[in-house]
């Protein structure tokens, strides 16, 4: 007997329903798609930045190419070739170009590729003097130094709370270098110099490619430029009179290690770029802990570098102050 004859409506979907269930599965299919896309921009950002700091570790510690700014301006230009190189062959258009006059190129991208360069300069040479467990401890106090930028922007007033997230970080960063077995001031310093450089890289990175609506193509190929151009001049008076043919012989016999070096910078400044877009610049260094925190681990366990009970516990606190600081800051 029909649906009809029992006096029930017959089960067939409207025009109406259909037109409200079409919207409903385009949502679901692009939350998946956003998903499986950050699931691999996690998975890559994971990644990238481990290896380019092994492979740099190496070449500088075990290699003995100590020319920290020379490297920087390596792959800095490497990476600046690579995306000018896409952007020619590909024909893509720079939208953001009619704005980016002299005056706004000076202002707005040589001071973020003034602090980018010195925040991998600084951060590499660090790597002569530490171990890479105590150089990733030392850099759980990201945090305290993002506070201080964006108080001095204006950007941010930080809350009672947050300050004594803060406090916490700083205790347990100083504990961590207590505890260091190998503790060297030279190496701290330039391992807290980087994380400045870095606290303002990120802020000011934020302005540019959220606040100004870049892309993060167009940040790659106005920022690494300007990057390589500050290092370079580093490198020119610093590091380039004491070069000789000797350390001709040392690239060549290790190329392989350099190219790898300038493919791992490439993806960690392409995938740090996607971060600071789609999300925001605490997140990456939300995200740069975890990481760190793996890094610490693997080269306790794998490595054989040594990481004292006092670093353990002082590196435990600092962990617990930056996560009470991102619960505190929303």
């Amino acid at each position: 007997m029909h649906a009809e004859e029992n006096g029930q409506k017959p089960n067939v979907a409207t025009e109406k329903d259909l037109e409200i269930e079409e919207p409903q599965k385009q949502h679901e299919q692009k939350g998946v798609g956003e998903m499986i896309m950050q699931l691999c921009l996690l998975a890559c950002f994971m990644t990238f930045g481990p290896m380019l700091i092994m492979t740099n570790k190496h070449l500088m510690k075990d290699v003995g190419y100590d020319f920290p700014i020379t490297h920087t301006f390596y792959t800095s230009a490497f990476c600046a070739s690579a995306v000018w190189i896409y952007v020619l062959l590909t024909g893509t258009k720079l939208k953001k170009a009619p704005i980016v006059t002299r005056e706004f190129y000076l202002k707005n991208i040589m001071p973020i590729g003034f602090f980018q360069g010195a925040t991998i300069v600084l951060g590499m040479s660090s790597y002569l003097y530490l171990t890479v467990a105590f150089a990733q401890m030392l850099k759980a106090a990201g945090p305290v130094l993002i506070v201080v930028v964006l108080r001095f922007f204006g950007m941010s007033i930080p809350t009672n709370k947050v300050l004594a997230a803060v406090g916490v970080i700083v205790l347990g960063t100083v504990l961590s270098g207590y505890g260091e077995m190998n503790f060297s001031i030279i190496g701290v310093c330039t391992m807290m110099g980087a994380q400045v450089s870095e606290a303002f890289r990120l802020v000011m990175s934020q302005k540019l490619l959220n606040n100004l609506k870049f892309d993060v193509l167009e940040g790659l190929c106005y920022i690494t430029p300007a990057a390589a151009f500050w290092v370079l001049l580093a490198a020119l008076f610093v590091e380039a009179p004491r070069m000789n043919w000797d350390t001709l012989d040392l690239v060549k016999e290790n190329w392989h290690f350099f190219v790898m070096s300038g493919m791992f910078a490439i993806g960690v400044n392409t995938i740090n770029a996607c971060v600071i877009k789609f999300t925001s610049s605490l997140m990456l260094k939300l995200l740069s802990t975890a990481r760190a925190a793996s890094l610490v681990l693997f080269n306790f366990f794998f490595m054989g570098e040594m990481v004292t009970g006092v670093q353990f516990c002082g590196y435990s606190i600092s962990l617990a102050g930056f996560l009470l600081y991102n619960v505190y800051r929303k």
